[in-house]
């Protein structure tokens, strides 16, 4: 807990806080990477040629989307050159740089954010948010306010990253401001959030997931991207805007966050990569319609991978009850991180993998799908299967992760709390996630009714589907519980 003084002390208080919530980011802008002509052209992830090839509903999905993305685009360009044709000059200036991420990740003094030492920091976070309702990344907010014709984002001068959910970002300044608001309530910044929760919500792509950057940028910005947790914390967020913890949203933006994250659900489910007919565990990025695994930056090739993997298993962990398929996902991605850890070895940085008898297990950053080796390449793209032939990418990349290690425990302890029910009486209902919006219950997908045949340890599920959108099924199911393989009775009822 930080302490509070008076005058200069606070800001200095406040910058402390700030600095504490900032993490390391990666230098990842293409442009500026020495291999950056190697980098693949994935432009076409959502090109009308792949389009036409879809059935007409599927097509006339992506072509709004596509729209809804070159009218967001249009927008943040026109306010850019408006300032610029006042101004008489031509080319942006770059934004204010800042070498690492805003990353709002743990709670900060309630005492130092209703502060008045805040305002420079909370105005010039909103004046860098964009026509369209996000924000860019490695912006320094303590250098001011942005001023006319300054770019939103800050690496270069190109139209790049504007705006982005990477490394955090508009998902770490919409909490930023959650917080601000709760602590001083203030209405521009209550704008503000319901601007960025309707910009997460158009950005998301028909198959539910989100590219990285949006308006569409092109290139592997494109793909479906759980690469640094993005279309996680996009989730996280939207889940707590639906349940009521922003209580500010319109009932409509509440209702629609409840069906995004439905989809979102959807999403990363249908895009667990099998093997052999097994479920494994993520890519870094799905291709945005078939939801294969596929590349990023040329030292990203199309893989499977731990760290990011962690992260969507534990938000499907917390969210079990949203999707009958969430149990089976979980147990497949368990099952991966088990076969693939690394004993006896600990990572230290530019050298690797070093024996350590006491260490806990250890994750490659990426496997080969089909044969489960660690994989690393350089920014040449060539595929590696030995961390000491890297060169160029050696250093300022996490090629190696424990944080699989830790999802497990909580996995285990998952499990350990599912105590077996009672046997039901055909006509129990369990297991509905629902919202109250404006006196009426709306629910985001389907309830079980069930009965258990043979056992009371059936898994306590529920078929998640977007609102109003589920049909009726009914029949035999089999179920795997703590204590066993159960026989159950179900059928799924929908409310929309």
């Amino acid at each position: 807990m930080w302490s509070l003084v008076g005058g200069r002390g606070v800001v200095l208080a406040l910058a402390v806080v700030v600095a504490a919530v900032r993490v390391e980011a990666q230098t990842d802008t293409a442009a500026k990477l020495p291999g950056a002509a190697k980098e693949p052209d994935t432009s076409a992830l959502i090109g009308t040629g792949r389009l036409k090839a879809l059935p007409d509903v599927q097509r006339r999905e992506w072509e709004a989307y596509l729209q809804r993305s070159r009218v967001a685009q249009q927008a943040d360009q026109a306010l850019l050159n408006r300032e610029l044709g006042a101004l008489g000059k031509t080319a942006m200036t770059r934004a204010a740089f800042l070498s690492q991420s805003f990353d709002y990740s743990v709670e900060v003094n309630d005492a130092v954010m209703a502060s008045d030492s805040v305002q420079a920091m909370l105005l010039s976070m909103l004046s860098y948010q964009t026509p369209s309702g996000g924000w860019s990344k490695h912006v320094d907010f303590w250098q001011g306010v942005r001023q006319r014709g300054q770019s939103f984002f800050s690496e270069n001068e190109k139209w790049q990253y504007i705006a982005t959910i990477d490394n955090d970002a508009t998902t770490s300044e919409l909490r930023y401001l959650m917080h601000h608001e709760r602590v001083r309530p203030d209405a521009n910044v209550r704008a503000s959030v319901a601007r960025g929760v309707g910009y997460l919500l158009a950005a998301q792509f028909p198959t539910g997931c989100w590219p990285q950057v949006w308006p569409l940028q092109g290139s592997y910005h494109d793909a479906a991207t759980f690469n640094d947790d993005a279309t996680v914390e996009v989730l996280q967020l939207l889940d707590g805007v639906a349940q009521g913890k922003v209580p500010y949203i319109a009932d409509s933006l509440r209702t629609q966050a409840l069906a995004a994250v439905t989809l979102g659900i959807d999403c990363i489910l249908r895009a667990q990569v099998k093997v052999g007919g097994q479920l494994t565990v993520w890519g870094q990025q799905h291709d945005p319609i078939t939801l294969a695994a596929t590349s990023a930056r040329s030292y990203e090739p199309t893989s499977l991978t731990s760290k990011e993997s962690a992260g969507v298993f534990e938000f499907l962990m917390a969210h079990a009850a949203m999707d009958v398929r969430i149990p089976a996902a979980l147990a497949g991605a368990a099952a991966w991180f088990e076969q693939t850890a690394l004993h006896g070895m600990r990572s230290e940085g530019r050298n690797g993998l070093v024996p350590n008898a006491s260490a806990g297990p250890v994750w490659a950053r990426m496997y080969e799908i089909g044969t489960n080796r660690p994989i690393f390449s350089n920014r040449d793209g060539i595929k590696l299967y030995d961390f000491d032939k890297l060169t160029d990418r050696r250093e300022g990349y996490g090629w190696y992760s424990e944080q699989p290690a830790s999802s497990l425990k909580k996995y285990r302890k998952w499990l350990a709390s599912r105590v077996p029910a009672t046997a039901r009486a055909r006509g129990d209902r369990y297991g509905e996630r629902c919202i109250v919006v404006g006196g009426v219950r709306q629910c985001g997908g389907c309830e079980y009714v069930e009965r258990c045949v043979n056992g009371d340890a059936c898994f306590e599920n529920r078929a998640a589907d977007r609102v109003g959108s589920c049909s009726v099924n009914s029949g035999a199911h089999q179920a795997t519980g703590v204590s066993g393989a159960h026989v159950r009775y179900h059928e799924v009822r929908c409310r929309g």
